[in-house]
């Protein structure tokens, strides 16, 4: 069966909305406001202090830009080092990458729950402090993310209609073949374009997508069809995860004039 290995949106939404605050566009109570709304009102820190007071600290390290990074075992070319900086975020699958400050600084969240782990349970997230060991490659831009995801979709819906994947799960093919125009980014804050929020908002439709298709093996039934599934399955995976990528880095702030209706 295909496991999905794809991005919790705690640290996408720090890196949205703490490159708008660093750039003077929104306040902190506004970062509080939309990492309390999605996550909950759990006791968020950074570097053991609270959210604000930590990134004030990180302001205080001459920080310019977070960068998000979302590291899975076989792909790590976003992650700064050192090995045991590295260890961390791909265990913890999610990262944000901390630019201007020196050393360059990793932020690994750790999350905390509270009361039994079931869905909708109150979480508090703590992101770790960790000094790297250099600034990697940037992802590549929206528009190359565009063309990738978009050649993704196209030969994953070409692998699950030759396995008849479609007469198990439909909503599958549903999905893949949705060209409705996409609703803004959710976790983006002022200072990013319209292509952004079309790329994230695109990629979390088929986040949506790949959960529903993790539930089992579709209409595949050999062990060759399980595979050819999982392998259509996990290269449009990781399309969405460079997708994600390349939305949150594409950060100006001269778009901040004209944020996408909601």
């Amino acid at each position: 069966m295909y496991h999905a290995l794809l991005p919790a949106p705690r640290s996408g939404l720090l890196t949205g909305w703490g490159n708008a605050w660093l750039a003077g566009l929104v306040g902190s109570d506004d970062v509080l406001t939309h990492i309390h709304g999605t996550l909950g009102p759990g006791r968020h820190t950074i570097g053991g202090e609270p959210l604000v007071l930590g990134l004030g600290a990180l302001r205080s390290a001459r920080a310019e830009r977070f960068r998000l990074i979302l590291p899975v075992p076989g792909d790590v070319s976003g992650l700064p080092g050192p090995p045991e900086v590295n260890a961390d975020a791909l265990s913890a699958g999610e990262a944000v990458l901390v630019l201007g400050a020196s050393p360059p600084l990793l932020l690994v969240p750790m999350v905390e729950v509270h009361g039994p782990a079931v869905e909708g349970a109150l979480e508090s997230v703590h992101w770790r402090v960790l000094p790297a060991a250099r600034v990697p490659a940037p992802p590549a831009p929206v528009r190359a993310s565009e063309y990738e995801l978009a050649k993704a979709i196209t030969s994953t819906t070409s692998a699950l209609l030759d396995l008849d994947i479609a007469s198990a799960r439909p909503e599958v093919l549903a999905l893949l073949r949705d060209r409705a125009e996409e609703d803004p980014g959710p976790g983006l804050g002022p200072g990013y374009p319209p292509v952004a929020h079309a790329l994230l908002a695109r990629a979390e439709r088929l986040h949506a997508l790949l959960d529903l298709a993790a539930l089992d093996d579709g209409a595949a039934v050999t062990a060759s069809e399980i595979g050819r599934r999982s392998a259509a399955l996990r290269g449009l995976s990781a399309a969405v995860r460079r997708a994600y990528e390349a939305a949150y880095d594409a950060f100006d702030p001269s778009h901040a004039s004209s944020p996408p209706s909601r």
